[in-house]
């Protein structure tokens, strides 16, 4: 009949699970409900994993030593940003052994270095650990809660868009 269509396939942004439910948490999902990801966020603080904090988001109360069954896939983005790095580790350990098509934890160079180090030792595999997005986002002189929030959501849509090339 004469017609064309240019068809563009959309894909869904995928499932972003935050731990930790702080400042730069606040504004990582935020920014993330926006790109059209669905968010969950975990905090072992009822005053900072609830609805009225994260009004579109899924939150839970956890123990960070008891992390629930999660469906983690490709599709997963796991972002660990907790309180003081207190329970960074744990979390950590409890991702690597999960397949998520992305991980990334919040920190310095030196407490990545001591963490991997650590884990290495413990028998953790050094090329999964390497994987891991640390520091997390992308260098762009970022230093306010917003400001790192768009260098991390940056460096995720970066690497959606390598998936999407796959």
């Amino acid at each position: 009949s004469g017609v064309r269509y240019f068809v563009d396939a959309l894909r869904a942004a995928g499932h972003l699970y935050l731990f930790g439910g702080g400042h730069v948490s606040l504004e990582v999902a935020t920014l993330a409900m926006r790109l059209q990801f669905r968010v969950t966020v975990f905090d072992d603080r009822a005053e900072f994993a609830n609805r009225g904090r994260f009004a579109e988001c899924e939150t839970q109360v956890i123990n960070y030593d008891h992390i629930p069954d999660i469906t983690i896939d490709d599709d997963s983005y796991i972002l660990i940003i907790t309180r003081g790095h207190a329970h960074d580790r744990t979390v950590l350990e409890w991702a690597l052994k999960t397949n998520p098509y992305y991980l990334g934890m919040i920190g310095s160079k030196r407490k990545r270095d001591a963490i991997y180090a650590g884990l290495i030792e413990e028998g953790y595999d050094k090329a999964r650990i390497a994987a891991v997005k640390c520091p997390v986002g992308l260098a762009i002189g970022a230093e306010t809660p917003a400001e790192i929030a768009v260098s991390i959501m940056a460096e995720i849509i970066e690497e959606k868009s390598k998936k999407a090339l796959r």
